[in-house]
């Protein structure tokens, strides 16, 4: 009794590089609703989907280039997180500015009311000379429309 010759195994990997496998079709029941999406929503997808597999990626990714990719990839999050805080920064000293400014403008104001006060305002024609009249002593003008001509033709005269 002889035995029967031993079988060799194949080299061969179990997928040939290069080469795509064939989906299987998905059933009619579960196939879900088809969504419109435009062209190049599509390409953006498909792009952004094949891009670990990219030859660039695969061969960043397998030489020293990586880590100069992810430092400079660092070194821009820390600028934008250090112009962020410094953005805060500024906000918070424009908020003390602004309620600086708004606590001298309240003194001012009431600065400005004290002044324009009728004792202070009376006091400071008292002094100049002025004085207040008494209410019988108050009598209003009216004028014709002729005044105004005549007025004019005085002041004309004049040299005014």
């Amino acid at each position: 009794m002889s035995a029967a010759p031993a079988r060799q195994a194949s080299a061969l990997p179990a997928y040939a590089p290069g080469r795509r496998r064939q989906r299987r079709p998905v059933p009619a029941r579960t196939r879900q609703p088809r969504h419109r999406v435009s062209g190049s929503a599509r390409r953006t997808a498909s792009v952004v989907t094949h891009l670990p597999e990219s030859t660039a990626v695969v061969g960043i990714s397998r030489s020293r280039v990586w880590i100069a990719v992810i430092g400079i990839l660092l070194i821009g999050i820390v600028a934008i997180n250090v112009i962020t805080v410094s953005y805060g920064a500024m906000s918070g000293r424009i908020q003390n500015d602004i309620q600086t400014l708004d606590r001298q403008n309240s003194i001012l104001k009431s600065q400005q009311t004290e002044a324009l006060s009728m004792p202070h305002v009376q006091d400071a024609a008292a002094s100049a000379g002025m004085l207040v009249p008494a209410p019988d002593e108050i009598h209003y003008r009216s004028f014709q429309p002729g005044d105004i001509a005549a007025a004019a033709q005085r002041l004309a005269a004049d040299g005014g």
